[in-house]
């Protein structure tokens, strides 16, 4: 995707007016700016006084963007509308990724459509490995308003969030990686997984703005945001959380790696990580 008609740098950057720091804070309402940062991909448009950002991807380029900030733990949401598509092709992805090598990712993938109903891939990384997909088949459509993704990331959990049901949960395990150690970033993109029908497009995925209540560091910083004086990091389960979360694993669950024995011959360690 990058040729040489897709080196259109897009100059937007996640800006959070409120974000915590060292002390427990309200949430920070994100809004859309200019800040030098460069990220690739067409111009983003910024409607709505700056709360919504659309990203294309046509027959040249997909398009993305990725935080200034930094942060070390927090609780992370944002409103996305797909575009509507019928090409499984078009990716729109909402993700926390860190820099390095042997980088951690946990990501959100919305796929498009080739009958009913759409899928949403999680994936992680675990120091820098991935292939750790579960797959979900949505009770809505995607494409027709807008649905919340957050990801809820602390020192010894994560969870992955379609609106308020909990669809994945990572516990932490002594005898497997859990992502600690690196600091991560905001990013976002809408691009092209596989053949896509030029006929359809262009594809526009559309962001809108959101809450982040995320500890704010630098890149080595991520100790400062283990404490308990951050919500977050003391959240639990509720009992209503955990009944959606069976019901969503029951009902949902279109595919899991650590069931996947033709790919995996013997289970993943991590995989007794999960709830």
């Amino acid at each position: 995707m990058r040729g040489s008609n897709q080196k259109i740098l897009l100059m937007m950057v996640l800006v959070v007016l409120a974000t915590a720091r060292g002390e427990e804070t309200g949430g920070g309402f994100v809004t859309w700016a200019n800040n030098n940062y460069l990220t690739w991909g067409h111009q983003a448009l910024v409607i709505n006084e700056t709360s919504e950002l659309h990203l294309t991807l046509d027959h040249n380029s997909g398009s993305g963007f990725e935080s200034q900030l930094i942060y070390g733990s927090g609780y992370f949401n944002v409103r996305i509308k797909a575009p509507q598509t019928k090409s499984t092709g078009v990716i729109t992805s909402f993700c926390l990724i860190s820099r390095s090598s042997r980088h951690d990712e946990l990501c959100f993938q919305i796929l498009g459509r080739n009958g009913s109903p759409y899928l949403l891939n999680t994936n992680m990384y675990l120091y820098g490995v991935g292939g750790k997909d579960q797959r979900f088949r949505l009770w809505f459509d995607p494409t027709k308003d807008y649905h919340s993704y957050s990801l809820l990331w602390k020192p010894n959990q994560l969870v992955f969030y379609v609106d308020d049901t909990p669809i994945r949960v990572y516990r932490k395990n002594p005898n497997a990686y859990y992502p600690s150690a690196q600091t991560m970033f905001l990013m976002g993109s809408v691009r092209n997984g596989s053949i896509i029908d030029p006929k359809q497009m262009p594809y526009i995925a559309k962001f809108q703005a959101s809450k982040i209540e995320g500890c704010q560091t630098d890149f080595m910083g991520i100790d400062k945001c283990t404490g308990p004086s951050f919500w977050w990091n003391r959240k639990q389960l509720s009992s209503k959380e955990k009944k959606l979360y069976i019901n969503a694993r029951k009902m949902y669950l279109d595919y899991d790696y650590c069931s996947d024995r033709q790919r995996y011959p013997k289970v993943p360690q991590e995989c007794a990580s999960y709830s």
